[in-house]
């Protein structure tokens, strides 16, 4: 889980960071926190990232643009990401819900401010929860994957585990790909008998070379031929 902060006050950027650490180290969830203290390119490249994250962002910044500047950039292609938005300017209400960007909760930095920012956390990693996901326990640590970031579940033969490829990574599972296929539904179709696609994220096929491509560029050549058939029933050809 991605948490993103962005305030010019060192003091409340270090507070919620201290409130997503308390509740997030007792959950024993894998998360990671980005701070900045301004909008800039490396701010921007995390907003690129396909991957569902929780803002939390100042509405007013200092040599910035502003948190719902920041906040209208996100939705521009992500609409999955949850944004929180603090500040000292309670009266700026109505300005950010006239800005369309779809938040979760507006919070006061002078109204019981720690409280209410725990209680807007809480909310987002249910919400988290009740997307369609899947949770993945390796050494005693917890990870979500989010279904539609998936592009292919691959059984390795040498190890003899699962590896989650998204394009963000790979995460190893201890679940058989036939418990994966039961669970994970019609999206996902058993290529090969050690690899399970996404019908969702195929960019193309070529059948000649037996070779998958997503829409990331990522490709697997885990095609049997007597999985072929039932394949182009699904994507055509």
């Amino acid at each position: 889980m991605d948490f993103v902060v962005c305030d010019d006050d060192s003091f409340f950027r270090k507070n919620i960071v201290k409130v997503i650490d308390k509740i997030l180290i007792s959950n024993d969830t894998n998360y990671k926190i980005h701070e900045f203290a301004s909008y800039n390119k490396d701010f921007q490249k995390i907003i690129n990232k396909k991957k569902p994250k929780i803002y939390i962002l100042d509405i007013e910044i200092k040599n910035s643009i502003s948190g719902i500047d920041i906040a209208r950039k996100i939705r521009k292609n992500d609409w999955d990401s949850i944004i929180i938005i603090v500040t000292s300017h309670s009266e700026l209400s109505f300005q950010v819900m006239k800005a369309q960007i779809m938040l979760l909760d507006f919070i006061s930095k002078f109204d019981n401010f720690e409280e209410s920012l725990k209680k807007a956390i809480d909310k987002a990693l249910e919400l988290v929860d009740k997307k369609k996901i899947i949770k993945v326990e390796n050494k005693g640590v917890s990870y979500i994957v989010y279904l539609k970031d998936i592009l292919y579940i691959e059984r390795d033969t040498v190890d003899r585990k699962c590896f989650i490829h998204t394009g963000y990574g790979i995460v190893p599972i201890s679940k058989t790909l036939n418990e994966l296929r039961d669970e994970l539904g019609n999206d996902f179709y058993m290529s090969h008998r050690s690899c399970l696609v996404n019908l969702n994220n195929i960019s193309k096929i070529d059948w000649k070379e037996n070779i998958i491509f997503f829409d990331n560029n990522t490709s697997t050549n885990l095609l049997a031929r007597d999985r072929k058939k039932g394949l182009k029933e699904y994507v055509g050809n």
